[in-house]
């Protein structure tokens, strides 16, 4: 028999993703937290890579989906009016491929103040800049762009960034 069970995506309060993912899987539901590892110095540590946000398999033709909603630690499950949206499967298969490879992430080394980069995603595409600062752990960072005969100081996700040959 072809399995019923949908993906859900959940977002939690701050900082509750173990905790709703620990209560979930305690009462058997399938639960998928989307994790990196992130080498800061001489520690590693897992993270959540979409912070407040997990995925749970679930069958909508009982009442797991009314179980999972009064999880502590869990605002909502993300819906469409006052329909949860169902995740595609290939959707988080493809996540959890993606970030299998992915290895162990180390923000602070990749680029250093003074660094010249060329900006490879966004509105800024193509253009190069240099780097001045991380500004999070989330990835945000600080560059300067020569734009009109002056620089201008723009902030970015640091994967939109490559390092100049």
């Amino acid at each position: 028999m072809a399995s019923d069970k949908i993906w859900l995506a959940l977002f939690t309060k701050t900082y509750k993703e173990y905790q709703v993912r620990d209560l979930l899987k305690g009462r058997g539901t399938e639960v998928y937290l989307p994790e990196i590892t992130v080498q800061k110095g001489d520690r590693v540590k897992k993270k959540p890579f979409f912070p407040h946000y997990l995925f749970a398999h679930v069958d909508p033709s009982t009442g797991e989906i009314t179980d999972v909603r009064w999880t502590p630690g869990l605002r909502y499950i993300v819906r469409t009016g006052n329909k949860p949206v169902p995740v595609p499967d290939r959707v988080v298969e493809e996540i959890q491929h993606r970030l299998g490879s992915m290895g162990v992430v180390r923000p602070e080394d990749r680029f250093k103040e003074g660094d010249r980069v060329r900006i490879a995603h966004g509105p800024f595409e193509g253009l190069e800049a240099v780097f001045d600062r991380r500004l999070s752990a989330e990835g945000r960072v600080r560059v300067f762009l020569q734009l009109i005969n002056r620089l201008v100081v723009t902030e970015l996700d640091a994967a939109d960034l490559a390092a100049l040959n």
